[in-house]
C-alpha cells in the first residue's frame, strides 16, 4: 500500500472534497484527477513552477482566466476548489478533444497546440510527454488502490 507523509496525507484529504466534486461535474476518473494534482503540486495548494503555473494542478495564468470566464467565474489559482475545478473542466476537454487520455494528459503537459502538431506531422509523444503519462498512470494505480481499500483519510 501506499504511503504518504504525515504532511503529504493532510493534502490528499484536504483536496478530497474538490477532487470529488470535480470527478462528478466533469466525469473524471478522481484517481486521473489526484494522480495529476500529485505530480503537478504533490497537493501543494500554494505550488508556484518556474514558468508560472500556480496551485494544484498548475494553471497557467492565462489558461486559469479563460476557464474561469468559460465557467463563469473569478480566477483564483490558488484556491483549491477553483483551481480542480477550472483544472479537471480543462482536463475533460482535452480529452473529449483528442479522444484518449493519453493526448489529452500530452495536451494538459505541453498544450494542445504542441499535440496538433506533432499529429500533423505524424510524429509520436515526445519523451518528455511519455514520460509524464507514465508518472501520472503510475499515481493513479496507487490513488485507485487506495480508493479501493478503507480510503483517503480526511482531517
Amino acid at each position: 500500500m501506499t504511503q504518504w507523509s504525515p504532511v503529504e496525507s493532510k493534502r490528499i484529504a484536504a483536496a478530497q472534497p474538490h477532487v470529488e466534486a470535480a470527478a462528478r461535474a466533469y466525469g473524471v476518473d478522481a484517481s486521473l484527477i489526484n494522480a495529476v494534482i500529485w505530480v503537478e503540486s504533490r497537493f501543494d495548494d500554494h505550488a508556484r513552477s518556474r514558468a508560472g503555473a500556480r496551485g494544484l494542478m498548475q494553471l497557467m495564468p492565462a489558461t486559469s482566466r479563460e476557464l474561469a470566464r468559460k465557467m463563469g467565474v473569478a480566477s483564483r489559482p490558488y484556491d483549491p476548489s477553483f483551481n480542480v475545478r477550472a483544472g479537471t473542466y480543462y482536463l475533460a476537454q482535452l480529452i473529449s478533444k483528442f479522444g484518449s487520455e493519453v493526448l489529452g494528459l500530452a495536451a494538459y503537459k505541453s498544450g494542445p497546440g504542441s499535440v496538433r502538431k506533432w499529429e500533423r506531422e505524424g510524429r509520436a509523444l515526445p519523451e518528455s510527454s511519455r514520460r509524464y503519462i507514465q508518472k501520472i498512470e503510475s499515481a493513479r494505480r496507487k490513488f485507485a488502490a487506495v480508493a479501493r481499500g478503507p480510503g483517503l483519510a480526511r482531517g
